[in-house]
This record gives C-alpha cells, structure tokens and sequence, in this order.
C-alpha cells in the first residue's frame, strides 16, 4: 500500500494541534493534521497517469488554477465537469494563507507549547473516554500501538473530538494550491478529495476540518483516509468524524505501518553527566548502552527494556542544556510521521505517559521568552552570513536551524545546544544591524 504520511514539508501538521487557547495556530491548529478502506485506492491503479503540469504564470488568477487544476484532474480519469462542479464556489481563504505561516510548534518555546498541552485535565479525560470504548482492545491488539499514545494523539490533534476544524477542507487546499508554495502536494490531496466525493459515499459538507486540510478526530489528510483509514466499530464504514473507534484504529494503523515498535517506550528523560559535551545532541546516534557509558542515565533509576538496549537513539534538548533531556528511541520519530516537530512528538509523548499514569520530567520546564518572528527570521540570515547555513530562511526554527547554530556556538566556544535564547536570538539580530528586542 502506498503511504502518504504527512511531512513537515507536506503539512507541519497542517492540522489542527489542539492547544489550550492562548498563543494559538495549528503541527496545526490544534494541529488538525491528520482513512474509506485501503479498498477504496484501488481505483488508482485504473487511472492514467497525470500529464506534466504545466507552470502557472506569476499573475495567474484564481480561476486560472481552477481551470489548469480541472485538466490536470481530467489526466487522472476524473470528469471535467464533476471537478469544477466540486470547485464552482470555492474562492481563496485568507484564513488559510495566514495559517500557513503560524504553526505553535516552530514558533513558540517548548516549554509553553508542553505546559499548554499537557495537564492532569487532558490524562483524565483521555483515560475516561480510551476505557469507555469497547473496541479500544481489539485496536491495540491489532496494530500494536498502546492505547495512551492514541490517546495521545486524539488529544492533541481535536482535544478528543471537540475541536476538528470547520473549514472546507476542498478550499483550504484549493488556497494552498493556488498559492503555490506547496502546489503539487495541495493538488495531489485535492486528487484524493475527488476520490472521497466520487466514490466512497462522503458529503461535501462532510469534508470539513483544518486549514492545511487536516480532518476528523485524528487529522488525517484526504489521501491519508483513502489509503489508511480503518472501520473500527465494525459498522460497515470509515468515519472518523463521529466514530472515536473508526479515528483511532486508523490512527493506529498508520503508526503500525510507520513502523511502531510495541515492546518499546517512545523516549525516556534522562540525566546528563558534568561535562557532557551538548554538540552530541541531535546529531550523534548511539544505543542506550553506548549512551550509558558515556554517564548518560535514566532520570527514573530505571532500567531499559531488552528490546531497546541495541537501538539507535538520539539525546534532544527542547529547551536547550537548562531544560529536561530526552533519549528519543525510534518510535519518537514514529510519532513524527504523524507531525514533523520535535515539541509535537514531545507533547504527545507526554501526554500519552500521564495516560498511562506515568509522572512528569524529574528536571522542570524552565520558563522562556518567546521570540518573535523578527528574531527567528534575522537569527537566521546571520547565521548564513556567517558560514551556518540553517536551511530556507523562513523563521521555522527546525532541525537544520538547531544544527547552525549548534556549529556556531561550538565554533565560538559556547555551550553547543543548539537552542536559540531570547538573548540569543537578540545577538543574531544586532548581528545583522537590526535593534534587539527587549523583554
């Protein structure tokens, strides 16, 4: 089966990631990421490969799109006159296009993203409604993946259901599409739109969710459902809209497929020694053993399971040295599958431990100033201008911003954490001739 799972280049979660109000956006949203039966993509293998899309021109309207989008979806099999029916009263949202650029888990500090994400309200309500369901057994048994981490991922993505967007989900990825920045996967998700509304019984008014969209209790993209998603309360049909049972075991059935390994946690906090050298983390890769020499030890006293002794494993500092460390063994990066952010992974993570009953890091979330989008972006070209490329300019402070400046402060002989300070981000900033900012 061909998996599409939603990337950090595809959607940094273009869903809707349900963080209690206050500096909202959305992995997503509430991040709404985030299946009709992998039946239901057999219809792929019967269409014709698309043409080569010919390039839309730097004023193209609107309707310009719309019509290069219907020849394009023609190429594919689909009737001309059903695709611009689907798009007759679709417009730009600008909504949408500013969603785009707002995504809580580049841009706001880990530990305000962590704070309000997980709380003792979210592990009791998780845990209510995981137990009330009687096919949450028979899921787990399935796939693998234990009930806390869909819980998890259920929380965070609609806040269990409450909150799954009420965009159309055909113009949000219409805006997307238009606009250009990710035309070729908008476009290919609105091919999957097509599919949903041709041929497996789905209402236009049902595709609503988030403004990258993200749709149902779990956030799944519109190709994520076609290939992914999964009956199961065993009724029949693929709803993960109003079915918890439906939106969980396709949720599950995408991390299966992701590679999830069920005798294994999906990272532990751990202890670093004086002396540690902190330009190892993100970049080295060693099994826990390897680790443990070097006098990295489990913040619990703990011990690791067998199944995870030889395993690749990678330290993170989400809020740099004076923050909680994490051993981020693989099924952390399984998570990411679902939302390409260290902070998401994290947040569901420890959501799904406080399910489970688990407590919280041993080292507290220090409290940082969050930066502003001058700062990220001037942080970054100063970076560049020095000889640390972080990749495209664009304010996300991502794997490859964390790695320049990370090869910075080793090169100006600082503590080589690879996090970006208010004060940091302040030195970056007057670096390029701008003013800091103040707190």
């Amino acid at each position: 089966m061909r998996l599409r799972y939603i990337s950090l280049f595809a959607v940094l979660t273009a869903c809707s990631t349900v963080v209690p109000q206050q500096e909202t956006a959305p992995v997503t949203p509430a991040a709404p990421a985030a299946s009709a039966s992998a039946s239901s993509a057999s219809s792929e293998a019967a269409t014709p490969a698309a043409p080569a899309a010919t390039p839309l021109p730097a004023n193209a309207t609107f309707d310009d799109w719309k019509q290069s989008f219907i020849a394009k979806a023609a190429g594919q099999g689909f009737d001309p006159l059903f695709t611009a029916q689907v798009l007759s009263n679709v417009v730009p949202q600008a909504s949408v296009t500013s969603s785009d650029s707002q995504q809580p888990e580049f841009s706001k500090p880990a530990s305000a993203y962590i704070r309000q994400a997980v709380t003792d309200s979210r592990f009791a309500a998780a845990r209510t409604r995981l137990d009330a369901n009687p096919n949450v057994p028979d899921i787990v048994k399935t796939y693998g993946v234990p009930a806390e981490v869909l819980g998890g991922i259920w929380t965070m993505e609609s806040d269990l259901g409450r909150v799954q967007g009420n965009i159309d989900v055909v113009s949000a990825l219409a805006t997307l599409a238009y606009n250009g920045r990710r035309r070729d996967w908008a476009e290919s998700e609105l091919i999957a739109c097509l599919k949903i509304l041709r041929d497996s019984g789905i209402s236009r008014d049902t595709l609503k969710g988030s403004w990258a969209g993200a749709m149902g209790q779990t956030q799944f993209l519109p190709d994520n459902y076609l290939t992914l998603g999964v009956d199961g309360d065993h009724d029949g049909k693929v709803d993960i809209w109003t079915s918890d049972s439906d939106a969980l075991a396709s949720t599950a059935n995408l991390l299966a497929k992701a590679g999830w390994k069920p005798d294994e946690e999906w990272a532990v906090e751990v202890m670093l020694p004086v002396g540690f050298d902190y330009y190892l983390a993100e970049t080295a890769k060693k099994t826990p053993t390897e680790w443990a020499a070097l006098g990295v030890k489990r913040a619990d006293g703990g011990y690791w399971k067998p199944a995870e002794m030889n395993e690749s494993s990678t330290i993170l500092l989400p809020s740099g040295a004076r923050g909680p460390a994490y051993l981020a063994l693989p099924n952390h990066y399984v998570i990411r599958k679902y939302n390409n952010s260290t902070a998401y992974a994290l947040g569901v993570g420890l959501l799904a431990d406080g399910i489970a009953g688990h407590t919280g890091p041993v080292t507290p979330w220090p409290v940082e100033q969050p930066l502003s989008l001058n700062q990220r972006l001037k942080s970054q070209q100063a970076l560049k201008a020095a000889g640390f490329d972080p990749g495209v300019i664009d304010g996300v402070i991502g794997v490859g911003t964390r790695q320049a400046i990370r090869d910075w402060q080793r090169a100006n002989h600082l503590t080589a954490d690879g996090y970006l300070s208010f004060d940091l981000a302040n030195q970056f900033v007057v670096m390029t001739g701008g003013t800091a900012e103040v707190r």
